[in-house]
């Protein structure tokens, strides 16, 4: 925009306003074209898929790319039309199917949620709180993955809402804390919204969007997918998640979880135009009044006062009184994506990407660095690839020392725990569990003051059978954060069974 007025000046003062400011536009719009294409492409030329890319300006659509595998069985590429999984970029749509509802006068956002859903067992959580994610509800996953028995232990479950609704109403938990307490994302907030929506509508969430909200802003290629591991004929654009196999050389199917078929926290998949409809949809108040909006764009409180800065389904990235921007991120198996809305300005870009998020912090710093007319950086070497790179030439000391010699080359490589946590697990997934508990170990050694460290040490420590140890860490990662739920429950499991 500075590089605009800075064209328009000169152009006023040699007295040919209306031409000039003509070609001042198309000067700038192929200058940011070629800035952004030329990101893409060197980004290609290092075969680093940067997935589905576009970004608008004042309601214009001034660049697109398509650069990634849309499926690996087989080898397809990427194109304009892949419908992604959007993950947590799906909550905004749950938000609004609830607007939707108090649009049509069936639902209060302060009503309590066991007057809708009968078995729900708390009766101090509003609706309100669920969209705020303050209600306190735990994890739904971890009740899955620690309670929910396999009837078949050769199939595959595949479970939605009413499955894993049964089976948190049977495990009956506690909150984390009192609703209006704090803020914390919520994931099983989400669901159960969803759940409320089909209660109210009497409808399956997947019709109530499609009537209420896609088909409305003429989102043709948006679904709630009903989920299946292999390709679908009736969804021959479906994108499928993967990752690079630590021996960087083979790719790994990354699409499947237990949980895939659940709604209103997730599930919803949609293409790049689909996804800039919604945006200029939200930003000319098509899809409910600005009245609605403006309330699901104000900031979430906590019981004290504090702003959470989160509405009903997204991120709010401004002040009361400034240009309204509003953004969620999703990740879920092999995708990472972000939806940014500059709603005020009518500006905004879409990322959309299927390869486990393995560069997506460049592409998205990329483009954010590009809009404010700055240079693009290539990203750096991934550490933890070439550390994964001498454990499978040689052995994992052999890694940490590599390690060790270029943990402070920050210019070159980029280093983090999030990275050395992430090759841990990946080696447990290819069964290298002796390595794996060598690196959990050199990122406590590495960043102690981290709760998460801990528990990773701890899960591979227990999975050689150092139960004192495990415990130990668990304990440890619990009393750093006592948000950390996860290490609670591994810690009083763990000294349950140790006492018997």
């Amino acid at each position: 925009m500075r590089l605009f007025n800075q064209l328009l000046v000169g152009c006023l003062f040699s007295a040919c306003f209306f031409s000039c400011k003509k070609e001042a536009n198309n000067d700038i719009s192929e200058t940011v074209k070629s800035a952004y294409a030329d990101f893409v492409t060197a980004m290609k030329t290092e075969e680093i898929a940067t997935g589905n890319i576009l970004v608008y300006e004042n309601g214009e659509v001034i660049f697109k790319s398509s650069n990634g595998l849309r499926s690996i069985s087989p080898v397809d590429s990427l194109d304009f039309n892949s419908q992604f999984r959007l993950a947590s970029v799906s909550k905004q749509f749950t938000g609004m199917a609830i607007m939707k509802l108090k649009e049509a006068g069936t639902l209060e956002y302060d009503q309590k949620v066991n007057t809708i859903l009968a078995d729900f067992p708390y009766d101090n959580i509003t609706v309100r709180q669920l969209l705020h994610h303050i209600s306190g509800l735990t994890d739904y996953e971890r009740i899955i993955a620690e309670n929910f028995v396999k009837e078949d232990s050769t199939k595959q479950y595949i479970l939605g809402n009413d499955e894993i609704l049964k089976e948190f109403y049977r495990v009956d938990p506690e909150l984390d804390f009192q609703p209006g307490e704090k803020w914390e994302y919520s994931n099983t907030g989400y669901l159960v919204l969803a759940s409320i929506v089909e209660k109210v509508s009497g409808q399956h969430f997947r019709d109530f969007l499609k009537e209420q909200i896609t088909d409305p802003v003429g989102m043709t290629n948006t679904i709630l997918y009903n989920y299946q591991m292999d390709a679908d004929p009736n969804m021959p654009n479906r994108v499928f998640g993967y990752r690079l196999a630590l021996n960087q050389k083979d790719y790994i199917i990354n699409d499947y979880n237990i949980v895939n078929d659940v709604r209103g926290d997730g599930g919803i998949y949609s293409t790049l135009e689909d996804l800039y409809k919604w945006n200029m949809a939200l930003a000319n108040h098509s899809i409910i009044s600005k009245a609605y909006l403006d309330e699901a764009w104000e900031s979430g409180q906590t019981n004290d006062g504090a702003y959470t800065g989160y509405g009903f389904g997204w991120f709010l990235e401004y002040n009361p009184g400034e240009p309204r921007i509003i953004n969620h991120s999703g990740g879920w198996v092999g995708f990472v994506t972000f939806l940014h809305n500059e709603v005020d300005a009518k500006s905004g870009f879409i990322i959309l990407t299927n390869d486990s998020g393995e560069n997506f912090g460049s592409v998205i710093n990329n483009i954010k660095n590009l809009r404010a007319g700055e240079s693009y950086q290539m990203p750096k070497k991934s550490i933890y690839m070439a550390m994964a790179n001498r454990i499978y030439e040689k052995d994992v000391n052999d890694a940490i020392v590599f390690y060790e010699s270029v943990k402070l080359d920050t210019i070159n490589y980029r280093v983090n725990e999030t990275d050395i946590n992430k090759l841990g697990y990946l080696l447990i997934n290819e069964d290298k569990l002796d390595a794996a508990t060598q690196i959990f170990k050199l990122n406590r050694d590495e960043y102690p003051k981290s709760a998460n460290v801990y528990d990773s040490y701890g899960d591979a420590l227990l999975m050689q059978g150092d139960s004192i140890q495990a415990l130990a860490n668990f304990k440890k990662c619990f009393e750093m954060d006592d948000s950390l739920m996860y290490a609670k429950d591994k810690s009083e499991a763990l000294e349950t069974a140790l006492k018997n």
